[in-house]
């Protein structure tokens, strides 16, 4: 970022503090200007959250064992972001559940949006559905219906699944 586009803080702090701080940035090689970005954009935007009123009786241990390399590289990320171990891993695991959560939920509404078997085909019979043809009165078509009725019923064999009719 340019110069153009900065402005300045001065504040003033405890002497113990600005001992502490000019360490920190002797161990760390960085400038005053890196920490106290570094420190008012972790303020302003933390990099997880944690849930508050959290205490040892509500949590559990989750142990890993990690190469020697991983671990170097996560110690040097960690530094790097002022973070420490658990908010990493804490930040790691929140992201990957809501990104899960996520994606099982797009399932579910893909499923629940299909149409529904009784919307394919639909149960109830409608006015065209009656049997009768066009032009053809309902009365006519009754009429039709006692005429087959009245005639003797041929019986035909069934071949399938040893049904008699």
């Amino acid at each position: 970022m340019s110069d153009e586009n900065k402005k300045g803080i001065t504040v003033k702090i405890d002497a113990a503090l600005h001992s502490q701080v000019r360490e920190y940035l002797d161990a760390h090689n960085m400038t005053m200007a890196e920490f106290v970005t570094q420190a008012l954009d972790n303020e302003l935007h933390p990099k997880t959250d944690m849930k508050e009123g959290a205490t040892m009786a509500n949590t559990r241990t989750l142990a890993i064992q990690i190469p020697e390399e991983l671990f170097q590289r996560i110690k040097d990320y960690l530094q790097r972001n002022n973070m420490t171990q658990k908010q990493f891993l804490i930040g790691l695991i929140e992201d990957e559940l809501e990104r899960d959560l996520t994606e099982r939920e797009a399932e579910i509404d893909a499923v629940s949006e299909e149409p529904e078997l009784e919307d394919k085909y639909p149960t109830q019979v409608e006015e065209a559905d009656v049997g009768y043809f066009s032009g053809e009165s309902e009365e006519e078509a009754e009429e039709v219906y006692e005429e087959e009725q009245a005639a003797p019923q041929e019986s035909y064999p069934s071949y399938a699944m040893g049904i008699s009719m």
